[in-house]
């Protein structure tokens, strides 16, 4: 029985030093937090709103506009060939039932020929535009981030955010990085 109640005393005796440490331990990390949020305040912090840039900002339009003009002869191609495609298959479905049975499986094929070359071209025309895109937004994302740079270095901030759950206003830098990148300077 002695045995017994020492390895209790023995345990009992751990268990209170663990607690202890624990104890200790998460005083001294309580300490080194507040002493973090304390650091951390005296930071500078901005915050831009990258998707209003992306589509209010002079280079934004423009881009946009650049696109526009590249892909819209495309575009209206495309359109006519695909009303062309469905007038053929309307006409096809109205003859269809009067047409010999090598004439209707001959124009079959056909529609489904140009079908496919239909869906060819309106692929590659959606990967060209993507591809254009992306290099477009590449440069608009290099322009504004180079302008965001030179604004915090001015104002001596240490922190400039893109997403966050909630911006007081006074941190909010976004109108002053689209009223530089939409002055001549910047273009």
């Amino acid at each position: 029985m002695s045995i017994h109640s020492h390895t209790f005393s023995s345990t009992k005796n751990t268990f209170i030093r663990w607690s202890t440490g624990l104890v200790l331990g998460a005083a001294l990390m309580g300490s080194a937090v507040v002493a973090q949020a304390a650091d951390f305040s005296a930071n500078r912090i901005g915050f831009v709103n990258l998707e209003r840039v992306l589509k209010e900002s002079a280079p934004a339009k423009v881009s946009q506009g650049k696109l526009e003009k590249e892909f819209s002869t495309r575009q209206k191609d495309l359109a006519a060939q695909d009303t062309t495609f469905k007038a053929a298959v309307t006409k096809f479905q109205t003859d269809a039932p009067v047409l010999a049975e090598t004439n209707r499986v001959e124009q079959q094929k056909k529609l489904m020929d140009q079908e496919r070359e239909l869906q060819r071209t309106q692929r590659n025309f959606q990967e060209d535009l993507n591809k254009r895109k992306n290099e477009e937004l590449q440069k608009l994302i290099a322009s504004t981030n180079k302008v965001v740079k030179q604004l915090a270095t001015t104002e001596k901030l240490d922190f400039v955010l893109q997403n966050a759950v909630y911006v007081d206003p006074k941190n909010d830098l976004t109108d002053r990085v689209l009223k530089m990148l939409d002055s001549p300077a910047a273009q």
